[in-house]
């Protein structure tokens, strides 16, 4: 879990969806339609359920491309609101860029008439492994699929699927689109990403980089031990990696060292 996550886990925790009495019906009914609809256009789709912390992967041929199934056809619950199953396949510089994307995208319509809500979506372009292991360029989309009775964020649909463009590498082409309206608002997030990493934080791993060991970037930066561990942790927690010789990998593909 990065940093960015964490701010959107607190977007769904401001729901208070707990306070509100949700019929179970209605999202088996829109994993139902959910299915249809992949099974006729083959991509991939999730379905968050932010009030039951889960969600459900569900698709067609597209799952089997980037790797998450080998059947043509697949549905899980996962018992996490994140997509970490297909999170983990993202190039690290356009997964911090569709998180923020998600965060800007979340703020804009928490702060909308539950009727509103609905009417929007966030899109990118992305790319992700697939069962190769080579990046393919992906489109993605996410919108709320469903408010509670009270209006708030319930259920979220995000899809993936192959994009007919080829990406050069220069972002993700972040938007927000008013499906009624047409209208579409450009997100800008390049100085944001690049402050994803403190200073300090840029400055142990790339010492880290260096081999230089904890005791010794200790010395360097005139920190305790402890600090210098404290730090390298919150480097992993951001940068959703499993260790520092990830976090090097990652961080050094976001231009962030």
């Amino acid at each position: 879990m990065d940093i960015l996550r964490k701010e959107l886990n607190a977007i769904y925790a401001s729901q208070r969806l707990n306070e509100e009495h949700l019929d179970p019906e209605i999202v088996n009914r829109e994993i139902e339609r959910i299915m249809t609809f992949t099974s006729v256009n083959n991509c991939c789709c999730v379905i968050t359920d932010a009030a039951a912390d889960l969600c459900h992967i569900i698709g067609g041929g597209f799952c089997r491309v980037l790797g998450i199934t080998t059947a043509n056809n697949m549905h899980e619950e996962v018992a996490s609101s994140d997509e970490d199953m297909i999170y983990a396949r993202l190039h690290p510089e356009d997964l911090v860029d569709k998180r923020m994307l998600e965060y800007e995208f979340f703020k804009h319509v928490n702060s909308l008439d539950g009727t509103d809500k609905v009417r929007f979506k966030a899109s990118c372009t992305i790319r992700i492994k697939n069962a190769a292991g080579s990046y393919i360029p992906v489109t993605n989309s996410t919108q709320i699929l469903r408010t509670s009775p009270a209006g708030k964020i319930w259920l979220i649909l995000c899809c993936y699927d192959l994009s007919a463009t080829l990406k050069n590498g220069n972002g993700i082409e972040p938007h927000i689109v008013n499906n009624s309206t047409g209208e579409t608002i450009a997100i800008h997030n390049e100085g944001r990403r690049t402050n994803v990493l403190t200073v300090r934080e840029k400055e142990i791993l790339t010492l880290i980089r260096d081999g230089k060991p904890s005791k010794q970037i200790a010395d360097i930066l005139k920190i305790s031990i402890h600090t210098v561990n404290r730090h390298r942790q919150n480097i992993i927690e951001k940068l959703s990696v499993g260790s520092t010789i990830e976090a090097i990998h990652a961080a050094s593909l976001m231009k962030l060292l």
